[in-house]
């Protein structure tokens, strides 16, 4: 068995077998807490969630923590709060808040709002937090952004046909310019195509990078792809936001739940998966884990040493 897949399964085995089984006290009191950070109010149900109550939300954090940590662990986060549970009040914050939750970095100002370990990541649910969403930069160099993430952001009338079509041509474009790229769903939606770069680049050079490929989509094929964000140019069309590419920016990270209904997860996936229709919530809180355990591979394997440099070849390459 492949090290994920028994990771995955010990602890769901774990999670079947382990203080569920105890009718002691302390066993029940240890079912609240999770990571050791205590789980209050652990059985209230999320509102819109069906029957999944907010222990079951910090415990969906720690077992998939293996994947979930290298995402968010190093990068400035902005994160999606909904207080009690009701998905219909949330709101997004940007700064560190009271102490106790994430860590706050004292030279930064403001200050950043971070999550370094699964304790501060289970705080933050615990406080009320379901989205994680990350800088294109991460610490201690957060002028060099390593990443660039196309948002493909389809009109919601278009079939999932035509979306595949979108990818097909996203990944030609990037295929051409011999950049390694990730794939993965929004947990609404869209897609990212995410770039993996070596940190030797202004935000203002990979913005212009990204806007770039944004419009040399929508000038190959403009009855599909838009690269405006006005909205009676993204009718029918798929909108390629190239803005989370600007500093301070910020895009919903792989493995983050979505404040949606029946919990959407934002999920890195193989080329083959989209021969079905991934979005919204077809990977959600309650079947990611069965995904990462059947799958062969993890589809972002390989990522930290396919980082490229936007090289003047290539920058020609996507000259009008």
């Amino acid at each position: 068995m492949r090290p994920e897949m028994a990771r995955v399964r010990s602890r769901l085995k774990g999670d079947a077998t382990g203080p569920r089984s105890r009718g002691t006290a302390a066993g029940k009191r240890s079912l609240r807490t999770v990571a050791g950070v205590a789980i209050t109010h652990p059985d209230r149900v999320v509102a819109a969630a069906g029957d999944v109550t907010k222990l079951e939300v910090a415990r969906y954090h720690a077992d998939i923590a293996a994947w979930l940590m290298p995402q968010v662990a190093k990068r400035p986060l902005a994160v999606v709060k909904c207080p009690g549970g009701d998905l219909a009040g949330c709101f997004f914050q940007r700064h560190a808040g009271r102490p106790g939750g994430a860590a706050e970095r004292p030279a930064a100002t403001p200050p950043w709002l971070a999550a370094p370990t699964l304790a501060d990541v289970v705080a933050l649910v615990q406080d009320g937090v379901f989205e994680f969403h990350t800088w294109a930069a991460s610490f201690p160099r957060l002028d060099r952004p390593d990443r660039i993430v196309l948002d493909l952001d389809p009109d919601p009338t278009l079939r999932w046909a035509q979306v595949r079509d979108g990818c097909t041509a996203v990944r030609a474009l990037l295929d051409r310019l011999d950049l390694a790229w990730f794939l993965k769903t929004t947990g609404g939606k869209g897609l990212h195509f995410v770039v993996p770069l070596a940190r030797r680049h202004t935000f203002d050079e990979v913005k212009d990078f990204a806007r770039a490929l944004a419009f040399s989509l929508a000038a190959a094929q403009p009855a599909l792809f838009t690269a405006t964000a006005k909205k009676s140019e993204r009718t029918g069309r798929i909108f390629v936001d190239y803005l989370r590419n600007a500093p301070g920016a910020t895009a919903v990270a792989a493995y983050s739940l979505r404040a949606r209904a029946q919990l959407p997860v934002s999920m890195p996936i193989e080329w083959a998966d989209l021969e079905v229709d991934v979005r919204d919530a077809h990977f959600n809180l309650r079947n990611v884990r069965d995904h990462i355990a059947a799958r062969a591979r993890d589809p972002w394997a390989g990522y930290a040493a396919a980082r490229a440099v936007l090289s003047a070849t290539r920058q020609r390459a996507l000259a009008p």
